[in-house]
């Protein structure tokens, strides 16, 4: 298969980045990492008593009785913009006088990307016992990246179409679905709800790149002929995970919570089955079984909501998210006996990635290894509601969020920064038993500068990639829409 027809079939598919497996941003991570749950606006949240309660609080269930059913959908403008510097090219012998601008200058990207929630839950007239399902994406997403246009139809350099950072990422899709039942009590003498969760995860990905067999960017061989290829990655699992959570309820005033969501198959440990096609130039394109593996991290959250009088409610609350647990990804020959990927040096290697990432005894069947070695982040957020009469609520938010990625390892498929959060939207009584909810939300992040301190292009086969050095800027603009049925 040509160059050309490979980058032709990276624009037909879904999109985001090599790897957000779980997964892995409407990476946008509209939070720290690669977390995209914004669903319920500014009402979800760890004390929120609606069904989105499901995923962030099962304790919240419990809170009011009835039956509730909540249909939502999340729907985000994202702008990005990556500018690689001269300095991250591999080689100027392999991209040419007069190429340059295939390997350095500025990607963007503009998409918009819708994700759902749907749940239900009900008391069943007991004001004691609650029980919810619900179906929802609180990780992955989807990205196109814009062409470079002054290579479109090009003979001599046909892939450098698919821009600058196609090196790290071109499209692909890549989410974990969650199908969540939750149980709850209320013990009403107390105040206190508690509440238990359980989820089967379907996590999928499907994503090309641009790749060359030794790591680097080059555009040439030395003989001059076409040296850049494709790497194409579909590989798709199955995990579980569970939560907890308690709320205690102080005379329908006070509220505070805390909620605990445990890693996917508890230790974090994913293994998503599916094949590899590598299209190198001098070579016909080879489809091989694999296996992509990496593991995702636990969530503490914590806050509380008061009502210091009828009209108004103060809402404090935040998450910590143990994103250390990604210290890697990889991607291993399925068709290798006691494959495994288990690279020594640790962190250190980030100090040192030049004796980093060679095979060794704790390696094997590796054709694909991408260092990460995120670091815990967390978000804190304030919020506020005003009722301008019963059936109109008013609110506004504003928040931080920390940056899991470090710039040594980030790139244009999994970039990441600190940020800040600004809401605005009403909930609004439409009949008696019907709610419709609106925010709107900007995720403003900070601007990302390497510096040159990248260190994706230092470290040995097979874990090293081309330099991801520049400037990164992005911003999400997230409208969320609800309906609240409740009898």
């Amino acid at each position: 298969m040509s160059l050309a027809r490979h980058a032709s079939r990276s624009r037909t598919l879904f999109a985001c980045g090599l790897l957000t497996a779980a997964l892995v941003g409407a990476r946008e991570a509209q939070a720290s990492g690669l977390s995209t749950a914004r669903f319920g606006g500014e009402h979800g949240h760890v004390t929120t008593d609606n069904p989105t309660a499901i995923y962030y609080n099962p304790a919240g269930i419990a809170l009011k009785p009835g039956t509730r059913i909540f249909v939502d959908g999340s729907f985000a403008a994202r702008w990005v913009s990556y500018d690689r510097p001269e300095s991250a090219i591999s080689s100027m012998t392999g991209t040419p006088e007069g190429a340059t601008d295939a390997n350095a200058g500025v990607a963007k990207l503009s998409n918009f990307i819708a994700g759902p929630f749907a749940g239900a839950s009900s008391d069943f007239g007991t004001k004691f016992f609650s029980a919810g399902a619900a179906v929802y994406f609180p990780f992955g997403g989807q990205s196109t990246w814009k062409p470079n246009e002054k290579y479109r139809g090009s003979q001599d350099y046909p892939g450098a179409v698919d821009g600058v950072q196609r090196w790290h990422t071109i499209d692909g899709k890549l989410r974990s679905m969650y199908i969540t039942g939750a149980v709850a009590f209320n013990i009403a003498k107390i105040g206190l709800s508690i509440g238990l969760s359980g989820s089967a995860i379907r996590s999928e990905i499907d994503t090309i790149r641009a790749r060359n067999s030794d790591g680097t960017d080059d555009l040439v061989q030395s003989n001059g002929d076409l040296k850049e290829g494709r790497s194409w990655i579909t590989a798709s699992g199955w995990q579980g995970s569970f939560g907890i959570g308690a709320i205690w309820n102080w005379r329908d005033k006070l509220w505070i919570g805390a909620s605990y969501t445990s890693r996917p198959n508890i230790t974090g440990n994913m293994t998503l089955k599916g094949e590899l096609t590598n299209a190198f130039t001098m070579s016909a394109p080879d489809t091989t079984p694999i296996e992509f593996t990496q593991r995702l991290p636990d969530i503490v959250r914590f806050g509380f909501r008061v009502r210091p009088v009828p009209k108004l409610e103060l809402r404090l609350f935040g998450d910590f998210t143990n994103w250390k647990v990604m210290d890697k990804q990889c991607v291993l020959l399925a068709t290798i006996e006691g494959r495994k990927c288990d690279f020594a040096g640790g962190e250190t290697a980030l100090d040192n990635p030049e004796t980093f990432g060679a095979e060794g005894e704790g390696t094997k069947g590796v054709t694909q290894h991408i260092p990460r070695f995120w670091k815990p982040a967390g978000g804190v957020r304030f919020g506020a509601s005003y009722w301008v009469i019963e059936a109109v609520e008013l609110y506004a938010g504003v928040g931080f969020d920390s940056s899991a990625v470090p710039v040594k390892t980030i790139e244009p498929a999994l970039l990441d920064s600190n940020k800040m959060t600004f809401s605005i939207g009403g909930r609004f009584r439409l009949h008696q038993r019907l709610h419709l909810g609106l925010t709107f939300t900007d995720i403003a992040y900070f601007k990302v500068d390497t510096k040159g301190t990248n260190v994706l292009n230092k470290f040995q086969a097979p874990t090293r990639q081309p330099s991801a050095d520049g400037i990164y800027k992005q911003n999400i603009f997230l409208t969320n829409l609800y309906l609240d049925v409740n009898f």
